[in-house]
């Protein structure tokens, strides 16, 4: 029998889990949120907004497991793994720790952020969330060390099969929850258990199959010094997270209310649903990209790995974006229901410049690699600085679509013009020939979009759900015709033909 190669495997698994996790939320949101209402979707948005910048509490160290211990395999040295897999456990439960105290604080002193915006009732509800998410993240904190190992012994397999069977639990637990009245409490009490489930998984194989047992001793002062330099860099990257896509919610809340928190996490929400796709490929690469850079393999290497990465990322990317953008319109009123019309501005304005740095997501694994990820961490500091002090002057004069499109004009600066120019000047990129390769697929994209954009607005106008599915569909068949005849090389193609001659010479011998 042939053995699967667990690299084109892990892609095929992630692709499987992105289609469940982005395919069920889609009839799982709409009844959540009528469930919940537009006023507890929004607090329930706002609480997971606030514990998101407890994770800053890890001061980046996080991406440094992968990087360090895929480091240590590559060398076949276990014992320097099992000491530094001891010293990360370690670290990361007095963060655990720190979380925890750090997060019930915030939880009784809410109301100093949200007293005027916010009733009494719904202040004891967000202090309620703030806790139970905030003890959460701290007892995973230590057990996310073990997820970060899998993937550094490139068990690509294991990971996508509890990602999918965690995609799969994860609505019905909450759907379960919701029919019980328990409401946004039980939603966070319903993750937070599968979240640590999950990683107790990972745990106990790495424990029990890898045989990679926490050394708690030997550690190395100037091995801790440098991760810990490494990951300052990192550290500053989440701050930017956090700055990009959680202060306008806070903002939004102390500002505006919780209705207008509510209609632009829906728009944020596609936003995330994208963003998962196009890094699923890239996301598998560290440890591959690692051992490139300890063979010291020549700039042109990495320029290949660029291109073929972010064209596949492409295909993926310009579809879903495009088909936003003819369609999306008449999905999020049919979807979501009346009130979240604005949502779909929302969406565009942080979708379209987000474009750029997701078929570019290769480029971070090589700077990781590489140690030279600094550059990136300090302009997008300030790029998020730049969002912030945009959101909050935009919010008062333009509300929901401002604090939108101030994310928007900081990615393109930052993403966009300035870390390109990074890539082909500094790291040795040949980022001329890769946007050479992108535009020929972008001018198939602008065509096939432009056609469709005329017949929903002339010939075919959508205003019903089985109006918008025959639409999807028609237009999902149309883009890949064109993107299979004109866009595809054989290397991408093969990913299509080689499962359909498995099935079909199957289907012959029977």
């Amino acid at each position: 029998m042939k053995k699967l190669n667990p690299l084109r495997t892990g892609v095929v698994l992630s692709y499987i889990n992105l289609l469940i996790g982005n395919l069920i939320p889609f009839f799982y949101t709409p009844i959540m949120l009528r469930i919940l209402g537009q006023e507890e979707y929004g607090l329930y948005t706002i609480a997971n907004s606030v514990v998101s910048y407890l994770s800053l509490l890890n001061f980046g160290i996080g991406s440094s497991i992968i990087r360090y211990i895929a480091a240590y395999r590559a060398e076949g040295n276990q014992e320097e793994e099992r000491r530094l897999l001891g010293l990360f456990v370690t670290i990361y439960s007095i963060i655990g720790i720190l979380i925890i105290v750090v997060g019930t604080t915030l939880a009784f002193n809410i109301e100093i952020f949200y007293g005027n915006t916010l009733s009494a009732e719904e202040v004891n509800t967000l202090r309620i969330l703030i806790i139970l998410l905030s003890i959460s993240m701290g007892l995973v904190m230590p057990l996310n060390v073990f997820a970060s190992l899998i993937m550094a012994h490139e068990k690509y397999i294991l990971s996508g099969i509890v990602r999918i069977v965690s995609s799969l639990l994860s609505p019905i637990l909450n759907l379960v929850v919701l029919f019980l009245g328990w409401r946004s409490i039980g939603l966070v009490a319903s993750s937070s258990a599968l979240s640590i489930g999950v990683n107790v998984i990972y745990c106990i194989y790495a424990i029990s199959r890898l045989k990679l047992i926490p050394i708690f001793k030997g550690w190395s002062g100037k091995l801790l010094k440098e991760i810990l330099y490494y990951s300052f860099f990192h550290f500053l990257a989440s701050i930017v997270d956090m700055l990009y896509w959680n202060t306008d919610k806070l903002l939004l809340g102390a500002m505006v209310g919780t209705v207008a928190v509510a209609v632009y996490n829906i728009g944020a929400m596609f936003h995330t649903y994208t963003q998962s796709i196009a890094t699923s490929i890239s996301s598998v690469l560290m440890p591959r990209v690692t051992k490139m850079f300890v063979d010291q393999v020549d700039s042109s290497a990495y320029t290949e790995l660029f291109i073929r990465v972010g064209r596949m990322q492409y295909l993926l990317v310009g579809f879903i974006v495009s088909a936003f953008c003819i369609f999306g319109q008449q999905f999020i009123m049919l979807w979501s229901g009346p009130g979240y019309e604005q949502a779909y501005w929302v969406a565009i304005l942080v979708l379209l410049p987000s474009v750029v740095p997701w078929i570019q997501n290769t480029g971070l694994q090589i700077l990781t690699a590489q140690n030279m990820h600094k550059f990136r961490s300090i302009v997008y500091f300030f790029i998020a600085l730049l969002n912030v002090v945009l959101t909050y002057l935009w919010i008062k004069t333009n509300g929901i679509i401002g604090a939108a499109a101030a994310s928007g004009v900081a990615y393109i600066i930052g993403q966009g013009f300035v870390m390109n120019w990074y890539y082909w000047k500094k790291i040795g990129i040949d980022i001329p020939k890769f946007w050479k390769v992108i535009a020929k697929m972008f001018f198939y994209t602008i065509a096939v979009s432009a056609v469709w954009f005329v017949i929903t607005h002339t010939i075919f106008v959508i205003s019903n759900i089985w109006e918008f599915l025959v639409g999807a569909v028609l237009y999902s068949i149309s883009y890949f015709i064109v993107a299979y005849r004109f866009m595809m090389n054989d290397y991408e193609k093969d990913f299509i033909r080689k499962p359909l001659s498995t099935i079909r010479n199957k289907f012959l011998k029977k």
